[in-house]
């Protein structure tokens, strides 16, 4: 197995994801009936008896109270709040750099409300201006990010196989959010 198959994205009753954790782990929690799967890997163990699918999304049955703690701010974790894609021209790049939209010497604060990934060629074009001075514009406007377990997650790949449980919840289907039951057991 590859290192992405190796993690394991365990969600709360909810559908909010609670932590990356190994496939050992959610094999546990499966055969322990304290989670069921939601997605499945394209990997399986095999077994002297049995070949099983390695779940790559699980999600614990019972609700999981947790405190909430802001995400710490990095370079890394602007790179994945904006899944390393340029904040003005839309355009993934493998060296992203960070851009501050009000510049710093405009006294610019460096937090998450006011930096953003950019390709290079954006933020030279860009430059010490604001957004208004330089004509640009930003896709989206940048925030603070709800959940940032992810930054864990050492590859790209593995944030695109699971960024509809990190951003959007429109896009979990309907017929999982029924399977969900909320009660105040912790795992």
């Amino acid at each position: 197995m590859d290192g992405d198959s190796s993690s394991v994205l365990l969600l709360n009753s909810t559908f909010e994801p609670l932590t990356i954790i190994n496939v050992r782990r959610a094999l546990k929690l499966l055969f322990t009936k304290k989670a069921h799967p939601v997605e499945d890997s394209q990997n399986y163990i095999s077994t002297i008896r049995a070949k099983i699918r390695v779940p790559s999304v699980i999600q614990i049955i019972y609700y999981v109270k947790r405190p909430y703690s802001r995400p710490k701010f990095s370079k890394k974790s602007v790179f994945l709040r904006d899944n390393y894609q340029c904040q003005y021209c839309g355009k993934h790049t493998a060296k992203p750099t960070l851009d501050h939209v009000i510049p710093r010497s405009r006294d610019g604060k460096n937090d998450w409300y006011n930096v953003v990934t950019a390709c290079p060629d954006c933020n030279n074009k860009k430059g010490n201006r604001t957004l208004k001075e330089s004509g640009m514009t930003l896709i989206k406007q940048p925030t603070e990010p709800k959940y940032l377990i992810y930054s864990t997650v050492l590859t790209q790949s593995a944030i695109k196989k699971w960024e509809k449980y990190f951003y959007n919840k429109e896009k979990i289907p309907k017929a999982l959010t029924s399977l969900s039951s909320v009660s105040s057991v912790s795992v």
